[in-house]
């Protein structure tokens, strides 16, 4: 009788050491409840994103952020404190996305129309921006930086280097604006 009891007793404590093994070692699919717009796939129980879209199921376009009118200023030839730079233009800037292209907007302000600016978005954590290719000719390099600072302050660094003959001349303008 003692020999069953033992046997019974080691059985059970096996029975159940392997079930604990068997439950424990199983790995739950951290993407079962997870669901991913917009190309986006599943990782470890998180979206990773295509390029042009974002938010925690990829259902935010990226160019969003930028999209509207934001009302400001523009100044020239400023150094960082103001001095001999040409004084402050009131100025607005217009975003609005590229239907073509997911990722890509246009730019417009009121203080370099006729022209059109078309670039595209690239974000990290902390910061979102606009990208423009360099625009460079024979006589001529131009080079665009836009950041928004708390989805609503826009900054529009526009850097021109004209060369001639004689001498090159550098104009350095700057947009601060906040959305409408």
């Amino acid at each position: 009788m003692k020999f069953w009891k033992l046997t019974a007793l080691t059985t059970l404590v096996l029975s159940a050491f392997i079930v604990i093994m068997l439950y424990t070692a199983c790995e739950r699919n951290t993407c079962n409840n997870v669901t991913c717009f917009n190309g986006g796939s599943c990782n470890s129980g998180e979206c990773r994103c295509p390029t042009g879209y974002e938010g925690s199921q990829c259902q935010t376009l990226s160019v969003a952020r930028f999209i509207g009118v934001y009302g400001g200023y523009s100044q020239c030839g400023y150094d960082g404190a103001n001095n001999g730079g040409a004084p402050q233009v009131t100025d607005t800037a217009w975003i609005t996305g590229d239907q073509k292209n997911v990722n890509f907007v246009y730019v417009t302000y009121k203080s370099l129309l006729p022209r059109v600016l078309h670039g595209y978005v690239s974000n990290s954590v902390s910061t979102y921006s606009i990208i423009f290719p360099l625009d460079s000719n024979i006589n001529q390099t131009e080079k665009f930086t836009l950041t928004l600072q708390s989805d609503s302050k826009l900054i529009i660094d526009n850097f021109s280097r004209f060369y001639n003959t004689t001498s090159d001349t550098i104009v350095d303008c700057t947009f601060k604006g906040t959305k409408d």
